[in-house]
């Protein structure tokens, strides 16, 4: 099932539950209620379940890019150093080194900042995901108290911190 038909399932089941005469509540099938909301965990899409890993990652991918920055700064040291021999070499060896180095920084500032791109856009895609479920889930509380024949006062969206 999808996300949308899972929350209208389980908008169903909450609709059609009986109602606690005199209190304004409702018995539901928390069984029932619980596995729809294991479906939609389930159902979840991809890209938020890439974007927590991306999260959970993001240092190991920035120490990642660090690493490979400073192995290329070694093995730019490394060649440097053996190309030491006479003056004419150590000119050459000098230019190429700063060439490599500058290189590899290069390398490394626009490996980080694809990362932060990359990142940045999924979790937007996530933000603008959510935020759209959330949405959906705020208009189907307020036409189950609706249902519900007003009893409950209409519920408060939450503010999400963003």
């Amino acid at each position: 099932m999808n996300l949308m038909a899972l929350l209208e399932y389980l908008d169903e089941e909450l609709s059609k539950s009986a109602s606690v005469p005199l209190t304004g509540k409702r018995l539901v099938d928390v069984e029932k209620c619980l596995d729809i909301v294991s479906e939609l965990r389930v159902s979840l899409p991809d890209d938020v379940k890439d974007a927590e890993v991306i999260v959970r990652d993001r240092e190991q991918i920035l120490a990642d890019a660090q690493n490979q920055a400073e192995q290329i700064l070694a093995d730019a040291r490394q060649q440097f150093e053996q190309m030491v021999s006479t003056h004419a070499i150590v000119q050459e060896a000098q230019r190429r080194a700063n060439a490599i180095v500058n290189e590899a920084m290069a390398q490394a500032d626009e490996e980080a900042d694809s990362c932060t791109r990359y990142l940045n856009d999924v979790l937007g895609n996530v933000e603008q995901h959510l935020s759209r479920v959330l949405d959906d889930v705020h208009r189907n509380r307020v036409e189950v108290n609706r249902a519900a024949g007003g009893k409950n006062p209409p519920p408060q969206q939450q503010n999400i911190p963003r």
